[in-house]
């Protein structure tokens, strides 16, 4: 029984952190709107440094 509680612990614990996920995306996505072009919300933002601008930086790659 004691097994059986970890993996429905575990799965949770799974379940739980996608959940999450989903709801940092959906903020990023409601905060930057009007800069995302991607579905995945964050992958724009990848390249960003503490710059301390508030648009999608225009870095030179």
């Amino acid at each position: 029984m004691e097994t059986l509680m970890t993996y429905i612990i575990g799965i949770g614990a799974i379940v739980v952190m996608m959940l999450a996920w989903v709801w940092v995306q959906s903020r990023w996505r409601e905060t930057f709107s009007e800069n995302i072009s991607d579905e995945d919300v964050l992958a724009e933002r990848r390249s960003c440094g503490n710059c301390g601008c508030v648009k999608v930086c225009k870095k030179e790659k």
